[in-house]
């Protein structure tokens, strides 16, 4: 058991509940929904790396159907003219203090408060974890003449609780590749089905500007000592595996 890491994956659930970011976490063991989800990165992160359909092992035959749907999405809608195409490409966000002020500014900018880096791969989802830093992972990151578009593959129900984790990936890219404005998108591939729906969302300089500030308060308020904050009870509770909390909503 240890404190957190602070990731994208968790954005929802820490800015909703400071508690959450101050408590140990006690990672349960994938279930078979997580491991499906898993399995299906990995393969369409080897079909784009081999920028080409690659034959499935038996073992991975029913994912035959929605792999091929989310590729062809891709195809079709994501990857016009890209030049540049990176897959399960990791970040490291840290925060550096406060806004630096110049001469002639008008207003502050969130790369006056944090300093973002491409990470080396190191596997699925596997983190330096620095407790000063912030992580998260894109499934897809297409560069094309100074724009970007993140791409998150998500094999579970729509949530809002999504949004934040987008924003948060759109924050990282912007700031390792210096872009005003990112496009994130949340693609929604049904494994049974095969179904494919993907809602985007740009992300211009103020909106990025804006989570900035919000993933700052989150380190600010693991900072301070002494005494934890309340709960803040709500849909997170459900998924939150935060050890010791209070609230008796959490199941």
């Amino acid at each position: 058991m240890s404190l957190p890491v602070l990731s994208a994956s968790r954005s929802q659930i820490m800015l909703a509940c400071r508690l959450a970011t101050r408590l140990p976490f006690d990672e349960p063991p994938p279930g078979p929904a997580a491991q499906m989800g898993t399995r299906f990165h990995e393969l369409v992160e080897g079909a784009l790396l081999a920028q080409q359909w690659v034959p499935l092992d038996p073992l991975d035959a029913a994912f035959e159907v929605p792999l091929r749907s989310a590729l062809e999405w891709f195809t079709s809608t994501a990857m016009p003219s890209a030049s540049v195409v990176m897959t399960e490409q990791a970040f490291e966000l840290k925060p550096i203090g406060g806004y630096v002020n110049e001469p002639g500014r008008r207003e502050p900018h969130w790369r006056d408060s944090m300093v973002c880096t491409a990470l080396e791969k190191r596997g699925h989802r596997e983190y330096p974890k620095n407790p000063g830093a912030f992580y998260g992972t894109a499934d897809v990151v297409i560069l094309e003449s100074g724009a970007a578009h993140v791409i998150d593959w998500k094999t579970g129900r729509k949530s809002d609780a999504h949004g934040p984790q987008l924003a948060s990936l759109a924050l990282m890219v912007a700031e390792v590749y210096k872009l005003s404005h990112v496009k994130a998108t949340a693609v929604y591939v049904d494994l049974k089905s095969g179904k494919v729906k993907a809602e985007s969302r740009m992300l211009d300089s103020f909106d990025l500007h804006v989570h900035a500030g919000e993933l700052v308060s989150i380190f600010k308020g693991r900072s301070i000592g002494g005494q934890l904050p309340d709960p803040t009870p709500g849909k997170h509770c459900f998924y939150c595996p935060a050890l010791g909390c209070p609230e008796k909503l959490r199941k």
